[in-house]
């Protein structure tokens, strides 16, 4: 992406300016605290999908980016096995222009549902505040995983705790790719 002024370019500029909002929030610490214990775990696993997506929508993500103080994205994918329309909210980092997310299904023992979708279809749209990008999604091997797994860990702690509860499944983590 040579071209400074592209629309893509001009797009991951907005990217960037709505993500230098996300900052520490009221529950930003409470989150960090709680999501490292199992029993909240297995409760905002339950209602985390049912909320996260209508929270990250309300004000183009900037009460989500506020209120916890994480960069949250929503994800659109299509269902492996259905083949309907799916969507996640999702704490991710930047690498450059790609985000990268990781599927850590709250320390459970098994790979959430998105990650086989990303596999079966890689092609999905990531809304990030009032931005949506197209992306391809590519599964990183276990190098870029040692790699990018510890800026996971700085902005949400619980990482570490799910991968000790998931019995040695290690979580597939993506990078997505934007394009036009």
């Amino acid at each position: 992406m040579s071209d400074d002024q592209s629309p893509l370019r001009a797009q991951l500029n907005r990217i960037a300016a709505h993500e230098a909002r996300v900052h520490i929030g009221p529950l930003t610490h409470l989150m960090r605290t709680l999501g490292r214990t199992a029993g909240f775990s297995a409760l905002y696993r339950r209602i985390g999908p049912v909320i996260d997506p209508r929270i990250a929508r309300i004000r183009d993500g900037r009460l989500m980016a506020s209120l916890y103080g994480f960069p949250v994205l929503i994800l659109g994918s299509t269902g492996a096995r259905t083949g309907q329309p799916r969507s996640s909210a999702l704490l991710y980092i930047r690498d450059g222009d790609d985000v990268v997310l990781i599927g850590t299904n709250f320390g459970q023992p098994r790979h959430p549902a998105w990650t086989a979708n990303l596999i079966a279809q890689p092609e999905v749209v990531v809304d990030i505040g009032p931005e949506r990008l197209l992306c391809r999604a590519e599964l990183l091997d276990d190098d870029a995983w040692q790699a990018l797994f510890p800026a996971f860990v700085a902005i949400y702690p619980g990482y570490a705790n799910y991968l000790e509860r998931r019995g040695g499944l290690t979580p597939r983590m993506f990078r997505l790719h934007p394009y036009l």
